[in-house]
């Protein structure tokens, strides 16, 4: 079991206000990150088209990308989003609206050439993030030696001690008489864990973080290209979660959990493309976004049965908070050859520990540094790097393929703060490794009207922990769903 003195230090960090919160490092990486989501194209290519431009979806990464349009655009976008076994009652799959925008093209009429020759407005919901997730996992290496219930316990010792009770420690712990029977109760020394055989842990997730981008862009002299977007955010972010646990003593406990945030917010989006060789085709950019400022709302509870009777539950109210993500920096690069073949890079690069909680009207001031703090030491830059290509055999037709690599957003070694006066009932937590995403795709046009479908595989691996434990080894899972999707546009 890691070192008691190590769960005083938390609880003098956590402890200091008391307070009841649930935000920390692990859902602020959650909320700060994105999927690979927009038109069939878009996804089809990697997303690698900031300096490629011509694409509606290209308003969210590289803004001036839209300022490469001619024509005006109107497309809609839909998806199925699988992810392996449902868990929790909830199905595996899920049909998702997954873009819909429109953007007109204003020709300036300049005969010259030179000068402004094109300003572009658009509009564009996209979906940032679908957070369907399954997970099934039989908790290995407990070896009769290890247990949740040691955690628990000196969560629960700290709250004895402070005379200051969390939702956690309350409903596991004698408290005013009642046992529940997870702790052992009889030790001299307070409150004691109890090893366990075997463990099983199920979690659902779902929910999305959809925005709409309001986008303004210039051509001039179809060599430098500016844009500028406004993304106003929405997110629903729901989680269920299932841990049963069979301890030496012969008793089964079993802790169901599940956690609401909704939140909304706004940032902006400043980019920049250039053909720095006027008769080439080749194109650079760079792009900068704000930080998302969220308004954020969360409530969770908790019900835990020993031996299937029911012993408590617990329900906590609302809270309101801030949450801002990092800045965010892009750089891309485009080339065409002929009217056939195209092909973009793209990188970008975030400081997920500088995610930043603070309270409605400077509330709760000391609490929200702590959890900064512990955010700054648990989570990392993050890197971005998108590839994808396209060609076309015959005019009417388009061939793509993409390619997406996320760095983890973890520090080597992270685990999950609990604090033993908060409102957290969950232990678990995964240090998730990098994300691999693989895209093909294809597009008819015909007229002005255009058919894109593509496909997306996205891999990730994972190191999961039921519990905090310095000597238990991780339970090994993945994260590897598939997408198909369709694009309906027409250019006007």
């Amino acid at each position: 079991m890691k070192a008691f003195s190590k769960y005083i230090l938390l609880g003098t960090l956590m402890g200091a206000t008391a307070v009841a919160h649930a935000q920390d490092s692990y859902d602020a990486q959650t909320m700060a990150n994105s999927d690979l989501n927009g038109t069939a194209r878009f996804v089809a290519m990697g997303g690698a088209l900031g300096a490629l431009g011509g694409d509606i979806s290209v308003m969210s990464t590289n803004p001036a990308g839209t300022a490469m349009y001619r024509k005006s655009d109107a497309a809609v976008s839909v998806s199925e989003l699988f992810n392996g076994k449902g868990a929790m009652s909830h199905d595996g799959t899920r049909f998702s609206l997954d873009q819909g925008g429109i953007l007109i093209a204003f020709d300036m009429d300049n005969p010259t050439n030179e000068g402004l020759q094109f300003v572009n407005f658009g509009i564009n919901y996209q979906k940032k993030r679908n957070f369907l997730s399954n997970q099934l996992t039989d908790v290995k290496n407990l070896n009769d030696t290890f247990s949740q219930t040691f955690q628990i316990a000196d969560l629960c010792n700290l709250s004895y001690n402070n005379n200051y009770w969390g939702t956690l420690t309350d409903m596991s712990a004698s408290k005013d008489g009642v046992h529940t029977g997870i702790l052992d109760e009889t030790g001299e020394y307070g409150y004691a864990g109890i090893p366990a055989h075997d463990a099983y842990y199920e979690k659902a997730t779902y929910g999305a973080n959809s925005q709409a981008d309001i986008n303004l862009s210039f051509n001039f002299n179809d060599q430098f290209f500016f844009g500028a977007s406004i993304g106003v955010y929405d997110i629903k972010y729901d989680r269920e979660s299932f841990y049963q646990e069979g301890g030496v003593d012969g008793n089964v406990y079993d802790f169901t959990n599940w956690y609401r945030t909704e939140g909304d917010g706004f940032d902006v989006k400043l980019g920049f493309i250039c053909r720095p060789i006027e008769d080439s085709p080749f194109r650079f950019g760079f792009s900068v976004h704000t930080p998302i400022w969220y308004r954020m709302t969360d409530s969770n509870g908790a019900s835990l049965y020993l031996n299937d009777e029911f012993v408590t539950s617990c329900a906590n109210s609302e809270y309101d908070y801030n949450f801002r993500t990092p800045w965010k920096f892009g750089i891309n690069v485009g080339h065409t050859i002929g009217q056939n073949f195209a092909i973009g890079a793209e990188y970008e690069y975030q400081d997920l520990s500088t995610c930043h909680y603070s309270g409605i009207d400077g509330n709760d001031v000391s609490y929200f540094r702590n959890t900064n703090a512990i955010t700054k030491q648990t989570l990392k830059g993050q890197h971005t790097v998108k590839v994808g290509a396209e060609f076309k055999p015959i005019e009417a037709l388009s061939l793509r393929l993409g390619y997406n690599f996320v760095s983890s957003p973890f520090k080597k070694d992270a685990f999950r703060t609990i604090g033993y006066d908060g409102i957290y009932t969950e232990t678990d937590y995964t240090n998730w490794g990098p994300t691999n995403r693989f895209t093909a795709g294809l597009g008819y046009r015909y007229k002005g009207g255009y058919f894109d479908i593509a496909y997306q595989y996205q891999m990730q691996k994972g190191d999961f922990y039921a519990f905090d434990d310095v000597n238990l080894a991780p339970t090994k899972i993945s994260n590897n769903r598939s997408q198909i999707m369709a694009t309906l546009g027409f250019r006007f």
